[in-house]
């Protein structure tokens, strides 16, 4: 009998916690039985440590009764899976493809309409295609259907553009302000928390706010502001609103870097599982982050298990951002478990191939990972090479303006510098404090050049035990 629930539970373990608590406000069941399998389930979902076999005695129809309804209940709150429905309609309507029943579940659809939901705007536009496909076959029933429908929503229509609009234009001025740190954009904070907060206005736009308001809070490094709006969205998720597979990867893809910000490590690494469970064109951006905090909790042996299941993935990918930071990773790991002759050849061969695609997109996470390898194997004069051939020196000294600025390349250079020769104790010593004099390093900048100099004094304990205690 144990065979026969392996695929329910399965399932069960793909539900996502926030579907848990939605889940939990919804059932009626009066079966003890039903009852009892549910609520396993949703205890299970919201764990985030004990999970509890199910009853195996319980009838396997029963779990199967459970699994359909479970499906059905998240499939009609699912913002996806209905603009689907709404794109597919549309392009069946442009191309006369459109059958009875497909006409009949939409006339329904909006004849008993009365939320302004997430994909209010691309529904209104659907309408109005529709309106004329009815008119020019003169089905003036259904089409009065329609036509009640646009005029009903026409005020709100118009509202939910305009919105639309100006949130365009903040998304402008707040990326702008992250990429080129040249302006304010405080100004926009109210009117972003009220289109977030406001259920008459459609779903796509609140979310569209709630993103500008995270990025915003994170460029102003606003930490408790950012936990109060991921809060928010979290109840709002929990009560089906907002809700799809891929927002809420997203949503506990932001939580990870959240909660790594605050150095709340356990709780990054909860939220980094959650962010895969889910199969898009993001994941891999997940599995990185995840990655980076398994390295944080010194797991390297479930980060390398996790690169290897995603290994498919990264191999087809044409995304180099991510792509170069799965390979970057993969390089920590492998020195982490001790195999630094793969980490060495695995970043030759990978800046042989992608030499390009390095340095136009992440050259300082790439060559971090690969100079710290060739530290350990002491090959100095290879730190040397790479240092000249790929102008790093001079890479660095920009970076060194940045806020997040970690002098990793930097010391490994000089170390390299040192140990071949090329200078002495005392210039090492002032070449390695140099980067240090313009910089007040966060807290999580110092965990982090401390974890750097733990690594570069197992070569030279003297020149960075007195650095460390500079720190």
């Amino acid at each position: 009998m144990k065979t026969k629930l392996k695929k329910f539970t399965q399932f069960s373990k793909s539900i996502l916690p926030n579907e848990a608590k939605y889940l939990q406000t919804r059932y009626q069941f009066t079966d003890l039985e039903k009852i009892e399998i549910i609520e396993r389930l949703i205890s299970n979902a919201l764990s985030q440590n004990s999970i509890k076999d199910f009853d195996t005695n319980i009838n396997k129809r029963k779990y199967s009764y459970i699994k359909d309804w479970v499906e059905k209940k998240l499939a009609n709150i699912d913002v996806d899976a209905t603009i689907g429905w709404i794109m597919s309609l549309k392009q069946k309507i442009l191309t006369d493809a459109i059958t009875y029943n497909e006409e009949k579940d939409f006339l329904n659809y909006i004849s008993v309409y009365k939320n302004i939901d997430f994909n209010f705007q691309n529904l209104y536009d659907l309408a109005k295609e529709y309106k004329s496909y009815l008119l020019v076959r003169m089905r003036y029933k259904d089409h009065q259907i329609v036509s009640d429908f646009i005029e009903n929503y026409k005020d709100n229509y118009v509202e939910v553009k305009n919105i639309k609009e100006k949130l365009y234009t903040a998304t402008t001025e707040i990326t702008n302000q992250y990429t080129l740190n040249n302006n304010e954009t405080k100004h926009l904070e109210t009117w972003l928390l009220q289109v977030f907060n406001d259920k008459n206005i459609d779903g796509k736009n609140r979310y569209q706010a709630f993103v500008l308001l995270a990025f915003m809070y994170t460029n102003y490094n606003e930490n408790d502001k950012l936990r109060v709006i991921f809060d928010q969205i979290d109840y709002y998720f929990s009560q089906g609103q907002m809700y799809s597979r891929r927002l809420l990867s997203n949503y506990y893809a932001s939580r990870v870097l959240l909660h790594s910000k605050k150095d709340q490590f356990k709780e990054a690494e909860f939220y980094g599982y959650l962010s895969i469970r889910q199969n898009n064109s993001d994941t891999l951006m997940y599995l990185n982050n995840l990655v980076a905090i398994l390295l944080r909790n010194s797991k390297p042996e479930k980060a390398f298990a996790l690169l290897e299941k995603y290994k498919d993935q990264y191999k087809d990918t044409h995304n180099y951002h991510q792509k170069i930071g799965y390979c970057s990773y993969q390089i920590r790991v492998y020195a982490e478990l001790q195999k630094s002759n793969l980490a060495a050849s695995t970043a030759k061969t990978f800046l042989r191939n992608y030499k390009k695609e390095v340095l136009k997109h992440r050259w300082h996470h790439f060559f971090t990972s690969y100079i710290n390898v060739l530290v350990i194997q002491e090959k100095y004069e290879e730190v040397l090479k790479l240092s000249t051939k790929f102008n790093l020196i001079e890479k660095e000294s920009e970076r060194q303006k940045q806020n997040n600025y970690v002098p990793n390349i930097s010391w490994s250079i000089s170390l390299s510098r040192y140990m071949e020769g090329k200078i002495s104790s005392a210039r090492l010593l002032d070449e390695i404090k140099a980067p240090l004099k313009d910089i007040q390093p966060t807290k999580n900048q110092k965990q982090l050049m401390i974890k750097v100099i733990d690594t570069l004094s197992n070569n030279l304990p003297e020149a960075f035990f007195e650095l460390k205690s500079h720190i």
